[in-house]
């Protein structure tokens, strides 16, 4: 008979074990994993959980679009005998150096693997080393195991992190980011799915259709994909419409799609242009009021339908993305509502940065083997289906 202690470890396998799930049964084999992601409310970031090695505690990751690996502070409570840490002579730190700008050149190929780490939310870069250890995915029924290589970094780097996050999921095209090592076990083009929510968020290996079904992923529009210099995701925008009326604005934009800023910003002298067409077209239905940090257009208004939409054209006129609703709008208080969209600033490497509550609601596959980005809405019904399914 089982011992009081061996059934409570069994039942406390089985719950965090469903933290990670799959749609389908899993074989030996990587088939894509399935994240849950929650909105933390104190910073507007989306918080990622996953499993390592032999350790019974998840590990909290910030889910970051343009990481370029995955990173964490391995002193901070997540203890695990199966981690090991990797030799800069070995396969996996080549690969992890591989176009990486950010690698240590300090230490010798018989040390240690040695990588300079960023935390994108404040800035900052620390030096840290590369490990490995198991990724664990699936059922207490039906597991499945991949080795995962991730670097190991100082607490310095949590800096402007949410509180109980332990680390960075980098998401983007680099060699050692998630996608790219789990697209590696499967020889697969490497893909992406993200649906992001306050508390019924999804990150994913697995293809839209996998994850949500087949006709999520026939209602998706697809648009050209490209990565910034450090990795970030861009897409092209052909101009940008208020109420229906095209703002005036020379040469095509770009937008960089971010987990790690709440809100879109626009660089200045944009936001500007754009600042002035909102308040007219808004100006029949709402009342400016001042404005309420870090929001520059605030309004009063007794309904969210008294404010214009603001449309994105892709790849052309007849590919757009709406903002509209709770993806526009942020309510402060007193019958105060603000516009999600502020001034980012001069200078800045991408003219719009989409933030986190324009992305929300929208699936996003990231085909990053044909560098194709699909972008459509999902209802709750059926989203709260898939995860009733997969749990």
């Amino acid at each position: 008979m089982a011992s009081s202690t061996s059934c409570l470890n069994l039942f406390v396998f089985s719950f965090l074990s469903v933290l990670l799930i799959t749609k389908s049964q899993i074989s030996g084999s990587v088939n894509g994993v399935v994240f849950p992601v929650t909105r933390d409310l104190s910073t507007g970031q989306y918080v990622a959980e996953i499993r390592l090695g032999d350790s019974y505690e998840p590990v909290n990751l910030v889910v970051d679009l343009s990481g370029t690996l995955l990173w964490f502070d391995c002193t901070s409570g997540h203890i695990s005998t199966s981690r090991s840490l990797i030799s800069g002579s070995s396969s996996g730190c080549l690969k992890a150096k591989a176009g990486n700008d950010r690698v240590s050149s300090r230490g010798d190929q018989n040390g240690d693997c040695e990588l300079l780490v960023r935390n994108g939310v404040v800035g900052i870069t620390a030096r840290g080393e590369l490990a490995t250890d198991v990724l664990s995915y699936g059922s207490v029924a039906s597991q499945g195991t991949v080795d995962l290589l991730f670097a190991c970094a100082p607490p310095l780097l949590l800096r402007g992190l949410p509180s109980g996050a332990q680390g960075v999921m980098g998401l983007s095209k680099a060699q050692i980011s998630l996608p790219s090592q789990l697209a590696a076990e499967t020889n697969e083009p490497r893909r992406l799915t993200v649906y992001l929510s306050p508390s019924n968020g999804v990150v994913s290996t697995r293809s839209v259709e996998d994850v949500f079904g087949a006709a999520a992923a026939r209602s998706l529009v697809y648009t050209p994909l490209s990565t910034t210099s450090s990795g970030g995701y861009l897409i092209n925008v052909k101009s940008i419409r208020v109420n229906g009326f095209m703002l005036a604005v020379n040469g095509t934009l770009s937008a960089e799609l971010s987990t790690l800023v709440p809100y879109t910003t626009m660089e200045s002298s944009l936001y500007a242009v754009f600042a002035d067409a909102y308040v007219k077209a808004a100006a029949s239905n709402a009342k400016s009021v001042a404005p309420v940090a870090p929001f520059g257009l605030c309004f009063t208004s007794t309904s969210s339908s008294d404010f214009p939409a603001v449309d994105l054209a892709l790849q052309s006129e007849m590919v757009r993305w709406r903002i509209q609703g709770e993806n526009l709008l942020v309510d402060v208080g007193g019958g105060v509502q603000c516009l999600g969209i502020v001034d980012g600033g001069s200078n800045r490497v991408s003219p719009i940065t989409m933030g986190g509550l324009q992305l929300e609601g929208f699936v996003l596959d990231f085909d990053l083997g044909n560098s194709v980005m699909g972008f459509g809405e999902r209802t709750r019904s059926s989203l709260d289906s898939f995860r009733q399914e997969a749990l």
